[in-house]
Protein backbone atom coordinates (compact mmCIF):
# COMPACT_ATOMS: atom_id res chain seq x y z
CA UNK A 1 0.00 0.00 0.00
CA UNK A 2 1.68 3.35 -1.04
CA UNK A 3 1.36 6.66 -0.20
CA UNK A 4 -0.38 8.50 -2.76
CA UNK A 5 1.68 11.75 -1.26
CA UNK A 6 3.96 12.61 1.91
CA UNK A 7 1.47 14.94 2.83
CA UNK A 8 -1.67 15.48 4.69
CA UNK A 9 -5.14 15.85 2.77
CA UNK A 10 -8.79 16.87 4.01
CA UNK A 11 -11.35 14.43 3.77
CA UNK A 12 -13.55 16.36 1.42
CA UNK A 13 -10.34 16.42 -0.74
CA UNK A 14 -9.80 12.50 -0.08
CA UNK A 15 -13.23 11.56 -1.47
CA UNK A 16 -12.82 13.63 -4.89
CA UNK A 17 -9.51 11.53 -5.40
CA UNK A 18 -11.20 8.37 -4.60
CA UNK A 19 -14.15 9.25 -7.00
CA UNK A 20 -11.44 10.56 -9.40
CA UNK A 21 -9.22 7.21 -8.86
CA UNK A 22 -9.58 3.35 -10.35
CA UNK A 23 -7.64 2.39 -7.33
CA UNK A 24 -8.27 1.42 -4.26
CA UNK A 25 -7.81 4.71 -1.98
CA UNK A 26 -7.69 4.62 1.72
CA UNK A 27 -7.80 7.59 4.34
CA UNK A 28 -5.93 6.76 7.73
CA UNK A 29 -5.25 10.21 10.20
CA UNK A 30 -5.57 12.77 6.89
CA UNK A 31 -3.12 10.61 4.80
CA UNK A 32 -3.71 9.02 1.59
CA UNK A 33 -2.92 5.10 0.89
CA UNK A 34 -2.92 3.76 -2.44
CA UNK A 35 -2.99 -0.15 -3.72
CA UNK A 36 -3.01 -1.74 -6.80
CA UNK A 37 -5.29 -4.19 -7.74
CA UNK A 38 -5.11 -7.47 -5.58
CA UNK A 39 -3.31 -10.68 -7.18
CA UNK A 40 -5.46 -14.32 -7.91
CA UNK A 41 -3.89 -15.45 -4.80
CA UNK A 42 -4.46 -12.95 -2.65
CA UNK A 43 -8.45 -12.82 -3.74
CA UNK A 44 -8.53 -16.89 -3.17
CA UNK A 45 -7.28 -16.47 0.14
CA UNK A 46 -9.42 -13.79 0.88
CA UNK A 47 -12.12 -16.15 -1.05
CA UNK A 48 -11.62 -19.29 1.41
CA UNK A 49 -11.40 -16.96 4.82
CA UNK A 50 -15.05 -15.52 4.00
CA UNK A 51 -16.34 -18.81 3.02
CA UNK A 52 -15.12 -20.20 6.74
CA UNK A 53 -16.09 -16.96 8.25
CA UNK A 54 -19.60 -16.81 6.75
CA UNK A 55 -20.41 -20.59 7.73
CA UNK A 56 -19.50 -19.50 11.47
CA UNK A 57 -21.69 -16.65 11.55
CA UNK A 58 -24.54 -18.53 9.85
CA UNK A 59 -27.79 -17.99 12.44
CA UNK A 60 -26.05 -15.59 14.12
CA UNK A 61 -26.40 -11.69 14.89
CA UNK A 62 -23.42 -10.80 12.36
CA UNK A 63 -23.16 -9.81 8.92
CA UNK A 64 -19.89 -11.16 6.58
CA UNK A 65 -19.15 -8.52 4.22
CA UNK A 66 -15.85 -8.22 1.77
CA UNK A 67 -14.48 -5.18 0.15
CA UNK A 68 -16.92 -2.26 1.68
CA UNK A 69 -16.20 0.69 2.91
CA UNK A 70 -15.50 1.33 6.71
CA UNK A 71 -15.71 4.73 8.18
CA UNK A 72 -14.11 5.69 11.21
CA UNK A 73 -14.86 8.64 13.69
CA UNK A 74 -13.17 9.96 16.39
CA UNK A 75 -14.60 11.11 19.67
CA UNK A 76 -15.46 15.06 18.00
CA UNK A 77 -17.08 12.88 15.28
CA UNK A 78 -14.25 13.66 12.83
CA UNK A 79 -13.40 11.15 10.13
CA UNK A 80 -10.04 9.63 11.14
CA UNK A 81 -10.53 6.56 8.56
CA UNK A 82 -12.25 5.65 5.15
CA UNK A 83 -10.80 2.08 4.70
CA UNK A 84 -11.66 -0.90 2.38
CA UNK A 85 -11.11 -4.19 4.75
CA UNK A 86 -10.33 -7.38 3.08
CA UNK A 87 -13.19 -8.82 5.06
CA UNK A 88 -15.53 -7.30 8.04
CA UNK A 89 -17.63 -8.75 10.44
CA UNK A 90 -20.32 -6.56 11.95
CA UNK A 91 -22.73 -7.42 14.64
CA UNK A 92 -26.67 -7.08 13.27
CA UNK A 93 -28.47 -6.34 10.25
CA UNK A 94 -26.45 -3.11 8.77
CA UNK A 95 -28.21 -1.40 6.00
CA UNK A 96 -26.03 -2.78 3.33
CA UNK A 97 -27.52 -0.31 0.92
CA UNK A 98 -25.77 2.62 2.03
CA UNK A 99 -22.51 3.80 0.56
CA UNK A 100 -20.32 3.70 3.96
CA UNK A 101 -20.50 0.81 7.21
CA UNK A 102 -19.71 3.28 10.13
CA UNK A 103 -20.49 0.67 12.39
CA UNK A 104 -17.28 -0.23 14.43
CA UNK A 105 -16.55 -4.15 12.91
CA UNK A 106 -15.55 -6.36 15.79
CA UNK A 107 -13.54 -8.50 13.46
CA UNK A 108 -11.44 -7.19 10.48
CA UNK A 109 -9.04 -9.44 8.59
CA UNK A 110 -6.78 -8.47 6.17
CA UNK A 111 -4.38 -10.53 3.74
CA UNK A 112 -0.91 -8.62 3.20
CA UNK A 113 1.09 -8.18 -0.34
CA UNK A 114 4.53 -6.68 -0.84
CA UNK A 115 3.09 -2.98 -0.44
CA UNK A 116 0.83 -3.40 2.36
CA UNK A 117 2.96 -4.70 4.62
CA UNK A 118 4.21 -1.58 6.66
CA UNK A 119 0.24 0.17 6.65
CA UNK A 120 -1.94 -3.25 7.22
CA UNK A 121 0.28 -4.13 10.35
CA UNK A 122 1.17 -0.16 11.65
CA UNK A 123 -0.95 2.11 10.31
CA UNK A 124 -4.76 0.07 10.04
CA UNK A 125 -3.96 -1.72 13.12
CA UNK A 126 -3.53 0.91 15.07
CA UNK A 127 -6.55 2.52 13.40
CA UNK A 128 -8.82 -0.27 14.41
CA UNK A 129 -7.29 -0.40 17.92
CA UNK A 130 -7.94 2.88 19.20
CA UNK A 131 -11.72 2.97 16.89
CA UNK A 132 -12.87 0.07 18.83
CA UNK A 133 -12.73 -3.09 17.04
CA UNK A 134 -12.23 -6.07 19.08
CA UNK A 135 -9.96 -8.39 17.11
CA UNK A 136 -7.95 -8.46 14.06
CA UNK A 137 -6.51 -10.36 12.00
CA UNK A 138 -3.82 -9.83 9.16
CA UNK A 139 -2.90 -12.86 7.03
CA UNK A 140 0.56 -13.23 5.55
CA UNK A 141 0.30 -15.52 2.33
CA UNK A 142 4.35 -14.98 2.13
CA UNK A 143 4.75 -16.56 6.18
CA UNK A 144 2.04 -18.94 5.51
CA UNK A 145 0.86 -17.15 8.84
CA UNK A 146 -1.92 -15.35 10.35
CA UNK A 147 -1.40 -12.82 13.23
CA UNK A 148 -4.71 -12.37 15.26
CA UNK A 149 -4.89 -9.92 17.70
CA UNK A 150 -6.99 -9.39 21.05
CA UNK A 151 -7.42 -5.11 21.12
CA UNK A 152 -9.74 -6.54 23.90
CA UNK A 153 -6.92 -7.99 26.38
CA UNK A 154 -4.30 -6.60 23.76
CA UNK A 155 -2.84 -9.99 22.76
CA UNK A 156 -1.26 -11.12 19.47
CA UNK A 157 -0.93 -14.99 18.58
CA UNK A 158 1.03 -15.98 15.48
CA UNK A 159 -0.18 -19.08 13.51
CA UNK A 160 0.90 -21.54 11.56
CA UNK A 161 -1.36 -24.63 11.45
CA UNK A 162 -4.92 -23.38 12.79
CA UNK A 163 -5.60 -19.94 13.69
CA UNK A 164 -8.07 -19.54 16.54
CA UNK A 165 -10.05 -16.56 17.55
CA UNK A 166 -9.74 -14.91 21.29
CA UNK A 167 -13.45 -13.63 20.99
CA UNK A 168 -15.46 -15.86 18.78
CA UNK A 169 -16.17 -19.67 20.50
CA UNK A 170 -15.46 -21.98 17.44
CA UNK A 171 -14.12 -20.18 15.20
CA UNK A 172 -10.55 -21.44 13.56
CA UNK A 173 -9.02 -21.57 10.08
CA UNK A 174 -6.79 -24.30 8.89
CA UNK A 175 -3.87 -23.20 6.70
CA UNK A 176 -3.72 -25.81 4.71
CA UNK A 177 -7.29 -24.88 3.70
CA UNK A 178 -6.45 -21.43 2.58
CA UNK A 179 -2.92 -21.39 1.43
CA UNK A 180 -3.25 -24.33 -1.46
Amino acid sequence: MALVKARTISYEDFLKLREASNDKVEFIDNIVYMTPAPSPLHQRICFQVAKILDGHFTDKNYQMLQGVNIRFLDDEKRKIGDVIPDITVVCGNNDINSTFIEEIPVLIVEVVSPSSVYADNIEKAALYKRSGVKEYWIIDPKSKCITVWNFVSDEQMIYHDVARSYLFEGLSVELSDIFV
